[in-house]
């Protein structure tokens, strides 16, 4: 596979998808690097909107904002890669960051003693002016377990990517629909990407048109500040 812009942006045409909110997965090596390198593919590419990839420790917080300046629209976290707990105390200046520039963040979120919905509910507890994004639902566990830590706090938001397309329906039903967000992680599944996610087809069959739409476009446009 490969993580090329341009092979994603042509995945996004294929599937009919408009926008994409991307962070730059080399920058698990290198965040800085990897950073500028999103800043110069977000400015040939519009259509790929950026978030800055931190990684506690390492990015400097008044270099987080520097990026939410030239125009990055919030912060991807992944305590997992990084080997840190999503509650420890080197996050914290990251999560200043955040709420200094008003911009979400939006945590890998799975079973493990990294980013665990527990840890990621205290970050929610710390940081209630932060939207907090819990990305994949707790991959490799049981997704209830994020939808409750949603359901506990209202700044947490639900991402589907990975997610049983059953399990994301309980999710607008227990904790409404303006707090998932439909992401897929493309073009990590390589060719043909969207087409093989389940999550669209089904939530536009099992939920209202109104809550599909806030799924699938609204609130990533309000959370994210997009036209």
């Amino acid at each position: 596979m490969t993580y090329s812009p341009e092979v994603l942006l042509s995945e996004m045409d294929a599937a009919g998808v408009d926008l994409a909110v991307v962070s730059n997965i080399s920058a698990i090596e290198d965040p800085e690097k990897a950073n500028d390198e999103m800043a110069v593919w977000a400015r040939r590419y519009p259509r790929l909107v950026p978030l800055v990839w931190a990684t506690p420790g390492i990015s400097l917080p008044e270099k987080v904002l520097d990026y939410m300046g030239a125009g990055f629209r919030g912060v991807k976290l992944h305590p997992t890669a990084g080997k840190y707990r999503a509650d420890c105390s080197a996050a914290r200046p990251v999560l200043d960051a955040c709420r200094e520039a008003q911009a979400p963040a939006l945590f890998h979120c799975a079973a493990d003693e990294f980013s665990a919905p527990a840890l990621l509910g205290q970050v929610a507890a710390d940081y209630p002016e932060v939207p907090i994004i819990l990305a994949h639902m707790n991959m490799f566990g049981s997704a209830r377990d994020a939808i409750a830590v949603a359901e506990g706090f209202p700044n947490v938001y639900l991402d589907t990517s990975w997610v049983r397309p059953e399990r994301v329906a309980d999710a607008v039903r227990r904790v409404g629909a303006d707090r998932v967000m439909w992401g897929t992680d493309a073009p990590l599944g390589g060719a043909g990407h969207y087409r093989r996610d389940r999550v669209r087809q089904y939530l536009e069959e099992h939920i209202t048109a109104m809550e599909c739409e806030a799924v699938m476009w609204s609130n990533a446009a309000c959370l994210f500040c997009l036209e």
